[in-house]
């Protein structure tokens, strides 16, 4: 009769254990990065990103009205030829990364316009895919294979495209091949190396996770779904853009007195 050692059983019941916590961690992180950040950013986009497009707009617009400002008096303080071209280019020069940004953010607007209404994601299809997706990490991520090659890597890069572009059928003819038996065939010394590889790993997913809570979008999750919180911060943005444009309105109306006097 085949006698197993109380330790060596206890090792392959918890190197086993780990296995199956950090897989299900890599689906939550993968899940969060792929879809749920996605649709939380898109959301955010129309419904405090615009806001805050406008008040950057504002903002930046009031800035090159005080720069502008600066340099006609600057001309006038030289008693030298104010040039309002001259001034405007070399103003579009300056803020030339500012107006960048500007169109990016506002194409990022208008892609999450474009998705508004539409069914990001299927969720019933999702929850099966991450089913796939989970079993195809414990069988072929890397990370709990010691016996690292490039074929592997390769191989589970292709698992990563599928997920991320939502290849459920592809992730799934995968999946029929899964084998849920874990097979640890080695001395009591190394499962224990093992084991404390497997707890290192546990704790980097953990941090990636609290990583991306901690950060935008998720960090917005909360004041999307609550009411008060949202109209709160909408209130905010649109009291900041009314002060914004009053003060731009006080230095156009500076910019002008001056030309007037030429």
């Amino acid at each position: 009769m085949l006698v197993v050692h109380p330790e060596y059983a206890y090792l392959i019941l918890d190197l086993n254990d780990l296995k199956e916590e950090i897989a299900d961690l890599i689906v939550e992180r993968d899940l969060l990065l792929n879809f749920v950040c996605i649709e939380i950013q898109m959301d955010y986009m129309l419904k405090i990103g615009a806001l805050e497009y406008k008040l950057l707009v504002c903002g930046n617009q009031y800035k090159k009205n005080l720069r502008r400002l600066e340099l006609i008096e600057e001309k006038l303080s030289k008693k030298q030829k104010v040039n309002m071209m001259t001034i405007n280019r070399k103003i579009d020069t300056e803020f030339k990364e500012k107006t960048m940004f500007e169109e990016k953010l506002s194409k990022r607007i208008d892609l999450a316009i474009e998705a508004a209404g539409l069914e990001l994601n299927d969720y019933d299809m999702l929850e099966e895919m991450n089913a796939d997706y989970f079993k195809l990490q414990k069988l072929y991520n890397p990370i709990f294979d010691l016996e690292y090659s490039e074929e592997k890597e390769k191989f589970y890069q292709k698992i990563e495209k599928y997920y991320e572009k939502c290849n459920y059928k592809k992730l799934h003819k995968l999946a029929e091949n899964y084998n849920d038996e874990e097979i640890f065939q080695d001395e009591i010394s190394n499962l224990k190396i093992l084991r404390e590889r497997y707890n290192v790993i546990l704790e980097k997913c953990q941090k990636q996770i609290r990583k991306i809570k901690n950060s935008f979008p998720y960090n917005q999750k909360v004041i999307l779904e609550d009411e008060n919180l949202y109209r709160r911060k909408k209130d905010s943005l649109n009291r900041e853009i009314i002060q914004m444009d009053i003060e731009n309105k006080k230095i156009e109306k500076k910019i002008n007195n001056k030309l007037k006097k030429l």
